[in-house]
């Protein structure tokens, strides 16, 4: 926020919170201050009302000025280097007025994703109609996707400490790379806050029940935070004993965050920036009726310094780790079952930005490297014991993207710019293994490979804005690959060794085709409609050799395959109206999907709309979400191979959230109500409900 004295030099920022300082010359109490802000529309208030503290809201714009007003710290998506998506970002402070329980419940507001929840309680998302797998979760740009199933369980990420969610659609980018094919998510960690300590407690249905602490503290450009949350829930089978069949939930979620700025006093206009992060989240389930138990860790070390090198401006560097682990414990009438997965990654980028007249080329390396684990202990009825165990599975990468952006003016009063964008992404993989010779291994030697893919994208953009009117138009055209995970590949080892098959996974093609178009109307004069924007993009996915997961009843572990040919072809649209300055919100979304092969993405909606009512003002916060899904259609393989069709039924429901916000001196206290699935559905799996009514109540306090 830019902030001076008008009609006059004097002037300052303010920080990330709106917090700033002016000192004005006595003498000079006549004039007016100018508040001026990109996002905002430019205020101007006497001097003589700024002589105590005072909270001055400002009106967001519904299209941001076509220039930059100032120059302040912060850092722009990474996907706006790379080609023209559809990107979403939701604020933290929109996920603490709604009192969510996880990233997955705020997520299912949005007409393009599913999420779908375990037995366990963990829950992944699907985007656009795809697989959990063809969605990449990133944590500040580190990759969360393990080298089991490459599917990231959202619920392990604590949103106490997130800054934002930025959610991009489509497969058409080569920033990302493998595993991009419906979408990105991408978690961004927040250090600066606006408090010292925070606490709040929730408490909700099933006997659920979490706290959490937040510290936040800074000296001069040096900003630290720490977050640490814990939590459990108990629900019981409707048709089991209450004390004997039930399903327990624990959770336990730690959070850091180490900044340092560059380049001046002010740290809200530095230019470099040095951040340390760190994340270990740890779930546990278990099933006391099945006697089966898992165990989930995942942990996420990061360095990242962005700004300067020497002569070089636009640079990043960034160095991660991530470990996660999973054990599975299974016990029944067929004997016992103990699988033990571990990965272990190492993450390094390095981009760099080169401006010309009129075009604009980046340039990304990336280093990763990942070592699996993997051991079995499986004792059936007749107490025969086998012990498996894979020492090591190691898979290096390195990848180089490049994306060439090309600004030509658009000749004309209304559009104002085309860009055609050209981008290229090579990777080189090396798989290998290093059995332990003092075990029987649960695989055969699997030979060494390596995996070379290119792959090639082009995009045009129309950007154009004429008085109040804003168009953006795009088309993407474009292929990507995925590889076979590490455990993956050894799934599909074992299936040989039980079948005497020799038949190999191999790598997963995609070749997309997208058309956006966003339009928005600036009606600030009006008197009840402040403006309204819409959105609506068609796409095309044609997938080859589609990897495809199937269960063998009684294991709990997925097998793979390769499906020939696959096909997801849909489109999506979202309409708002922002009323009365922007303090209610109304909007409308509906996504169709034409998917060809229903073994390739199992139980996936092919429909979806929704309907969003949000209210903000004065504190208080009220949200109404209306949504209906259409019934999802399956095939499940059976054990002699065959598929047969499963088919659930459609679901409607209604959630509706209340917030209240108020301060008290230097404390601020909050509190929230959630009320999920209103209309009842008693619909059941395994004796527990799918989509019955739940609650949750969340009240906090910071200082």
């Amino acid at each position: 926020m830019n902030i001076f004295l008008q009609t006059s030099r004097i002037g300052t920022s303010s920080d990330f919170a709106g917090r700033f300082l002016i000192q004005v010359p006595q003498g000079d109490s006549a004039k007016t201050i100018i508040f001026q802000h990109i996002n905002y529309d430019k205020k101007i208030i006497p001097l003589s009302e700024l002589q105590s503290p005072l909270t001055i809201h400002l009106q967001p714009r519904i299209i941001p000025l076509p220039g930059v007003e100032i120059s302040a710290f912060g850092e722009k998506f990474d996907i706006q280097k790379d080609l023209p998506l559809i990107v979403t970002e939701i604020k933290a402070r929109q996920f603490e007025a709604r009192g969510f329980v996880d990233a997955g419940d705020f997520l299912r507001s949005d007409e393009s994703i599913q999420v779908q929840e375990s037995l366990s309680g963990g829950k992944t998302i699907s985007l656009r109609g795809g697989n959990p797998d063809d969605v990449l979760i990133l944590y500040n740009g580190v990759k969360l996707n393990n080298q089991f199933s490459n599917i990231f369980d959202i619920s392990l990420i604590d949103m106490e400490n997130a800054g934002s969610l930025q959610i991009i659609k489509g497969s058409n980018s080569v920033l990302y790379g493998s595993g991009a094919f419906s979408g990105v998510v991408n978690i961004v960690p927040q250090i600066e806050h606006d408090f010292f300590i925070r606490f709040q407690q929730r408490i909700g249905s099933y006997d659920s029940g979490n706290w959490g602490v937040q510290l936040y503290g800074n000296k001069g450009n040096l900003h630290a935070t720490y977050s640490v949350r814990q939590g459990g829930s108990k629900r019981i089978f409707s048709d089991g004993v209450p004390d004997q069949d039930f399903l327990e939930n624990q959770s336990f979620h730690q959070s850091a965050g180490l900044e340092y700025r560059f380049g001046g006093k002010n740290s809200a206009i530095a230019e470099n920036s040095l951040k340390i992060i760190g994340l270990s989240s740890t779930l546990k389930y278990t099933n006391h009726r099945e006697n089966e138990s898992v165990d989930q860790t995942n942990e996420v070390g990061q360095v990242l310094y962005r700004g300067k090198l020497g002569s070089m401006n636009d640079f990043g560097l960034s160095a991660a780790f991530h470990r996660s682990e999973e054990t599975q414990a299974l016990q029944n009438q067929s004997g016992l079952l103990e699988r033990h997965l571990s990965t272990e990654s190492i993450q390094l980028h390095s981009e760099k930005t080169i401006k010309f007249r009129a075009t604009k080329l980046f340039i990304n390396y990336q280093f990763e490297q990942n070592n699996l684990n993997f051991s079995e202990v499986h004792r059936d009825i007749y107490r025969n014991q086998f012990n498996g165990e894979l020492d090591e599975l190691q898979r290096t990468q390195h990848s180089l993207a490049s994306v060439l952006k090309i600004l030509a003016p658009g000749g004309s009063n209304f559009l104002k710019s085309v860009n055609f964008d050209l981008s290229y992404r090579l990777d080189l993989v090396y798989d290998r293994s290093v059995q332990n010779k003092n075990s029987v291994s649960v695989i055969r030697d699997i030979p060494d490979r390596n995996w070379n893919n290119s792959v090639l994208k082009f995009a045009s953009r129309f950007h154009g804005y004429y008085q109040r009117f804003l168009l953006d138009i795009f088309m993407n055209i474009g292929n990507n690959v995925k590889l076979p995970t590490l455990a993956q590949l050894i799934s599909a080892d074992i299936v040989n060794q039980q079948t005497g098959n020799s038949s190999v996974l191999v790598s997963e093609t995609n070749h997309s085709v997208e058309i956006g178009a966003i339009l928005k109307r600036d009606l600030r004069d009006h008197p009840t409609i402040y403006g309204w924007e819409v959105s609506l993009s068609y796409m095309k996915n044609h997938y080859s050799d589609k990897l495809r997961p199937y269960y063998v009843v009684g294991l709990p572990l997925a097998f793979y395959d390769n499906v020939p040919d696959a096909r997801i072809a849909g489109f999506e649209t979202k309409a708002a109206v922002f009323l009365f300055k922007k303090k209610i919100t109304a909007e409308t979304g509906i996504s169709r999907y034409s998917i060809s092969e229903k073994a390739a993405f199992p139980f996936k909606s092919e429909s979806k709309e929704i309907v969003n009512l949000s209210l903000d003002h004065a504190g208080y916060s009220f949200l109404a979400h209306w949504f209906h899904e259409s019934e999802q259609i399956g095939w499940v393989r059976q054990v002699n191979g065959d598929f047969i069709e499963v088919v659930l039924p459609r679901f409607i429901n209604l959630d509706l959230h209340f917030s209240k916000t108020f301060t008290l001196k230097k404390f601020k206290i909050f509190s929230n109500l959630s009320l999920r699935n209103l209309l009842n559905d008693d619909s059941e799996l395994l004796g527990l409900a799918l989509h019955d009514r739940r609650y949750y109540f969340t009240v906090g306090i910071q200082y």
